[in-house]
């Protein structure tokens, strides 16, 4: 279905005098019997053409690349380009080319470059056909000078080598062992990003390319986090995970993640009544996190069920009320004494408990 509405795609830039190509991963995985994910078109059509012709999500025209929104799907269509001198080990200037040819240099891995017009015909530069039947990775020109352009292209090449169970050839793979200094020019947020891809992969071999060549030595953040990791964990909550395990954050992250960690190390030391009361919101989103750590689940369920108050309006005694008997800070901390007295069960929730408990504290 998503080739034959990426065919009305390529027919429709065609019709107005350019030319247009599947390109990528798309080819790969279609000549794989792979399902596709990638849907990346290239075209010789300007994109200010392409925005009166398509409905257009411009998330890179900086880098002549836009997104095409037709029928339900994203296609990521990019201008016939070359690519320049790079910036920062990753970021390219680029120009546009005037074949696909010469586009295909710019491309990364040889199974990654080749192209299929509208009547299925394949274009290939560089013997990806071949290496895709050899089930092997090959970086396209020199792969020294191409990793040395673009670190990511050594976690893509780990990638690919375990989503589709391909050998990286060893000149490539040498290059990977010699720039994998490279990698820690990558901001953490990519870094993060493929080290989740490769990790939800049945197939651990990139794993062990990783492991056997040391190519984590400069990411020594994300070498010590192969140790700890555990694929029972949701990847949503792999940072509170890591977080966990070592005090520290494998990327930047919000205030609201730093809460929510903090909330878990308070409800994997203490599950009792008042402790959930008081994160009873966070407590069900991270319900599973605390599970995979051990937390007693059914009790802590059976607590949250049981509380004796559901909410602050159900003291006997307002929380106004017991405040005005204090001063300062000493009026916080005496109402969430009382909540804590009552959801723990030491006192009755009613006012004359509550006015005995206060009293004995402190002469109220």
């Amino acid at each position: 279905m998503v080739l034959d509405i990426a065919i009305e795609v390529l027919n429709l830039i065609e019709e107005e005098g350019y030319k247009a190509y599947l390109v990528g991963g798309f080819v790969r995985d279609y000549l794989l019997h792979l399902d596709i994910n990638d849907l990346d078109i290239t075209t010789n059509m300007p994109i200010d053409i392409l925005k009166k012709k398509f409905n257009i999500l411009d998330n890179g025209s900086k880098y002549l690349s836009v997104t095409i929104l037709y029928k339900g799907y994203s296609f990521e269509i990019t201008n016939f380009r070359k690519d320049l001198g790079y910036i920062d080990h990753r970021h390219p200037d680029v120009l546009i080319a005037n074949s696909i040819e010469e586009d295909s240099l710019r491309r990364d891995y040889t199974i990654n470059a080749l192209y299929m017009d509208k009547n299925g015909h394949i274009f290939d530069f560089h013997d990806g056909l071949k290496d895709l039947a050899n089930k092997e990775l090959k970086m396209i020109g020199n792969p020294f000078l191409r990793f040395e352009e673009d670190a990511l292209r050594i976690l893509r090449g780990l990638y690919f080598s375990s989503k589709l169970g391909f050998q990286i050839e060893s000149n490539t793979l040498f290059a990977m062992v010699d720039k994998k200094e490279l990698l820690a020019s990558l901001q953490e947020e990519m870094l993060y990003k493929y080290f989740i891809k490769i990790l939800y992969l049945d197939n651990d071999q990139a794993i062990r390319y990783i492991n056997e060549l040391d190519l984590f030595q400069y990411i020594p953040k994300f070498k010590r986090w192969l140790n700890l990791v555990n694929k029972d964990i949701k990847e949503e909550d792999l940072v509170y995970y890591y977080y966990l395990k070592t005090k520290d954050f494998p990327i930047k992250v919000s205030n609201n993640v730093k809460e929510k960690a903090k909330v878990l190390e308070v409800l994997l030391k203490s599950i009792d009544a008042y402790t959930l009361y008081q994160n009873k919101v966070l407590y069900f989103e991270l319900r599973d996190i605390l599970k995979a750590f051990g937390c007693d689940i059914i009790r802590a369920d059976e607590i949250v069920d049981s509380f004796i108050i559901k909410n602050d309006k159900e003291l006997a005694i307002s929380k106004e009320e017991i405040a005005s008997h204090y001063v300062g800070k000493e009026k916080s901390i005496h109402i969430e004494m009382v909540k804590k007295a009552i959801l723990n069960g030491e006192i009755e929730n009613t006012r004359e408990d509550i006015l005995d408990y206060l009293g004995g504290q402190n002469n109220v």
